[in-house]
Formats: C-alpha cells, structure tokens, sequence
C-alpha cells in the first residue's frame, strides 16, 4: 500500500530473511515502511567491523535516516480525522531508527501503565469516597437506634453516633493514604526500571560514539600508504559517529512526547477527578436529604443529618486535594538526571575537531615535503 492509501498488486514476495526489519514495538499504533533493513540486530561489533558487507549493512541502515524523505501530506485525502501528533512522530521515528524498537516500547509501556495506574487510582478513591459517604448515611438513620442498647441516656447515642463518624472518616482516611503510599511505591518501582534500562542503552550508545570518534585518527597506522582507504574509512567513520549521535537524540525525542502525553493524561485526569468528586457528594447528599427520615426519628436526627453531610464533604474535599497525584510525580520519580542526553555528546565539536585534525594533518605533510 502507498502512502496515498492506494493498493498495488505486486508478485508474491520471497520469504523473508533473518535480516528483515523487526515488527514494531507492542502498543505503536503504526504501520513500517515496506524496507529492508538489512540487520535484525546490530552488534557491537558490528561498528567496527572493516568487513565491506557489514560496512554496507550498516551504511544502509544510516540511510534510512538521511535518506527517507517526511511525508508533507501523512494522512490520505478523506474524511476520517488524521492521526494525533505523538502517532504520526512514533511513526517517523519507526521508520527511521528500528534497532531502538525495544527501548522505545519500554516507554511506550511505561507511559500506558502510568495512565492505567492513574485511571484505578482515581476510581479506587472516588469508590472509598462513597464508601464513606453511605458509612455516614447508615449511620445518621440507624445509629441512633443501635447505640440506644448500650447507652440508656438520652444525649449518648446521639454523641456516640458523630463519634462513629468521625471513626468511620478516619478509616476511610487511613485506607486512602496506604492506597496512595502503594500507589506510589509501584510508580517508583517502574521507573526505576525504565530508568535503569534507559541509562544502559544510552551509555552503550555512548560508549559505541566515544569508541567511533576516536577511530579516524587510530587508523592512520592502518592505511600508513593507502590514503583513498584511509579517506574511504574515515568518512564512513563519521557519517556512523553522525548517525550514532541521531539515535540518542530521537530517543530522547520520542521519550519526550511520551512524557507530554503523560503529563497531558494526568492533567485532564485531575479535572476529571475534581468534577467526578463534586458529582458523588452532591447527589449523595440530595438524595440523602430528600429520603425521609427514619420511623420514630426525632429533631436529632436532622443534626445527625446535617452533621454527615458536613463530614461527607470535608472527606470528600480532604480526598481530593490531599490523595490527588502530584503534578511532577514521574519527573521526581523517572530520574532522568543519570541519563545520557544528547547535548552531552557535544556531536558539532567532535565533527569539528576530526576536519581541523586532517587540516593539520594536510599542511604537516605538505610542509614536510614540499623540500623534496
């Protein structure tokens, strides 16, 4: 299929080889391009192989980065809604760089659970929130009654029923907060390790362009009376170095859309929650106030009443702003300071330096036999 949505019927393919480019990583919503990519997985060694078809695996793979063109048009001409954003940039990225299909659905994930973890985390509370408003309720209307077989006197059972409330909304309030403790403790445990698996690949990518750098000058031994080959090297060399130093920053792209997404989720989550807490307590307390009051109730039971509804909101509201989810919950957590970012690589100094070395490379040797 093109990418104007047209189909074109081609002759059965061969079947596909070991180095076919791997599937996209689980949860990308995207389809790759029909291209070869001639290594399923690069090896370290890999970059630093003289071997001329491995050079051309790789000198492919470079390709698909400085050689595949954006589709200024990505979406067909019809009327079903174009892809979001963060789709359209996970697919470019697909395209471009497969071998870091895995590390990115490692954040694909990541993101994804942190949205459901939100999702449950925000229902399990609204659902504390009404287990505690139907607490007060029952014991507003039977209350009372039930007390009234322990204490005889009059102002007791009524005293001893708010008290029962308040019980009933520190409890609540207790569960709330281990919820929460758990809740951020499982956050914390998937960062960790998505910022662990993150910190290794990037050093390894970091390890591999240090190693790259530094071969141009090292080959000058090699090709002592070859110099096509040694330029043949060398510019293959950088043209690696430039590629390597890509890799790391659409990965630190593409983990950044995924964090916006997830600061966006959170965003709107918190709006959602705040409506759908205000919603419960409400209709809780209207039909609560319009429900009649229990058989044999005198005037205290509208103070139980009034009472529970004032506690009914102040659990509700204490729930909302306390328990909510920390606006930079990921960011403190991810600790993305002990990662390898792409500006530490310092990519147009290093290209820099390697032609000022062979400029003065070129005017020693010119100079050392411009006698002879």
């Amino acid at each position: 299929m093109s990418a104007d949505g047209t189909v074109h019927h081609e002759e059965p393919a061969a079947p596909a080889s070991p180095a076919a480019a791997a599937p996209p990583f689980p949860g990308a919503k995207t389809e790759r391009a029909t291209r070869d990519t001639p290594l399923r997985t690069i090896k370290e060694a890999d970059y630093l192989s003289l071997d001329p078809e491995i050079q051309q695996a790789l000198s492919d793979r470079i390709d698909l980065y400085y050689g595949t063109p954006l589709d200024i048009f990505p979406a067909s001409e019809h009327t079903r809604k174009p892809d979001r954003f963060h789709v359209l940039f996970a697919r470019q990225i697909e395209e471009r760089f497969p071998d870091d299909a895995d590390l990115r659905g490692r954040i694909h994930d990541y993101g994804r659970d942190v949205f459901k973890g939100l999702l449950f985390y925000m229902l399990g509370k609204r659902g504390l929130q009404l287990a505690a408003l139907l607490g007060l309720a029952w014991l507003a209307t039977s209350g009372p009654a039930m007390f009234a077989q322990v204490a005889t006197t009059p102002p007791l059972p009524l005293a001893l029923t708010i008290l029962a409330m308040l019980l009933v909304c520190g409890v609540v309030a207790g569960i709330g907060l281990i919820v929460f403790t758990q809740y951020r403790v499982q956050l914390e445990n998937r960062s960790y390790e998505l910022s662990r698996e993150i910190v290794q690949r990037t050093r390894e990518l970091q390890n591999l362009y240090t190693n790259i750098k530094a071969m141009p000058d090292q080959s000058e031994t090699q090709f002592q009376m070859d110099g096509p080959a040694w330029g043949r090297r060398s510019g293959f060399l950088m043209r690696l170095l430039l590629w390597m130093g890509a890799r790391l920053e659409y990965l630190e792209k593409y983990t950044q859309v995924e964090m916006w997404r997830v600061r966006r989720e959170r965003y709107w989550m918190n709006w959602a929650g705040g409506i759908l807490t205000v919603l419960v307590v409400t209709v809780w307390a209207a039909v609560f106030i319009a429900l009649p009051p229990p058989a044999g109730a005198d005037a205290g039971f509208r103070v139980l009443q009034g009472a529970a509804i004032l506690l009914g909101f102040a659990q509700s509201l204490w729930s909302y702003f306390t328990l909510r989810t920390p606006p930079n919950i990921v960011r403190e957590k991810l600790g993305s300071e002990s990662w390898i970012r792409y500006a530490s690589l310092d990519l147009d100094n290093a290209v820099g330096d390697q032609s000022r070395r062979d400029k003065e490379r070129l005017v020693e040797y010119r100079s050392l036999t411009r006698g002879r």
